[in-house]
């Protein structure tokens, strides 16, 4: 029973890996290729902003949303760069006025958690997510590929591939949103625990677990695009960086 969800969840987590580093590496590579350019940190941050503006917009929104939607008051709306007192540049920020626990970590979760709907919405797949894509077994397989591919045969791929590409990029939570997941993890710890001694996890587990593995492959169909998509800016922002610094002789070292 649980060996059936081990690989699943590890495609998942795998894919949420890898774009989380290619969204770190998009950004300071967007700008490092307006520094090579204009020798300007300013001018840099800038560039990078307004390539990623309509993802930063959505982030923020997310927050205010779901604020809003849990009666948590804000204070403020910026999209806009600014560089805090530790020296990391901020996109944009929502400022939250109170909270508790549970709703302190879905306001911080709020981009990802809308950003995945939005991801699975663009895809198409709500009418039915390739079968096992979440097993990461199936993506050295053509069979595992063939589904997912088949979203470029659709007329209006072009857009779509571009939305999945900009929300993906911006969705996923910074360390300030991250701050309060860790004492809901303990919660969720301590209930799966309280459960397992219960002795009714098993149970609870053979009645969600097809809903479960649906769940996984439809999560796993969205973040295989994203990936596509991320893959490839990040491919075409290497070789321009790349020939630029070949031509001016000289090149960005990030730290």
């Amino acid at each position: 029973m649980w060996t059936e969800l081990i690989h699943p969840t590890i495609g998942v987590i795998l894919l949420i890996f890898i774009l989380v580093r290619l969204s770190g590496y998009i950004s300071a590579h967007l700008q490092g290729l307006a520094y090579l350019l204009t020798r300007s940190q300013s001018v840099a941050v800038l560039f990078m902003f307004l390539v990623l503006a309509p993802g930063v917009f959505i982030h923020e929104l997310s927050h205010w949303l779901m604020a809003r939607l849990l009666g948590v008051p804000t204070k403020g709306f910026r999209v806009w760069p600014k560089r805090t007192r530790s020296r990391i540049i901020q996109m944009g920020a929502v400022e939250v006025r109170g909270g508790g626990t549970i709703s302190l970590a879905l306001i911080g979760m709020a981009p990802f958690l809308l950003g995945t709907i939005v991801l699975i919405l663009l895809g198409g797949w709500f009418q039915g997510p390739p079968h096992h894509i979440a097993d990461w077994r199936t993506w050295f397989s053509r069979e595992g590929w063939t589904p997912v591919l088949a979203f470029f045969h659709r007329p209006d791929w072009p857009w779509r591939f571009y939305a999945i590409w900009i929300i993906s990029t911006s969705m996923m939570p910074s360390a300030a949103d991250r701050a309060p997941l860790r004492p809901l993890g303990w919660l969720l710890l301590i209930g799966s625990v309280g459960l397992i001694l219960a002795g009714v996890a098993g149970t609870l587990l053979q009645q969600i677990q097809g809903p479960l593995l649906r769940l996984l492959d439809l999560l796993a169909a969205a973040f295989w695009l994203a990936v596509i998509g991320n893959l490839a800016v990040a491919g075409g922002l290497w070789l321009t960086e790349f020939a630029l610094s070949t031509l001016l002789g000289t090149r960005v070292e990030y730290g």
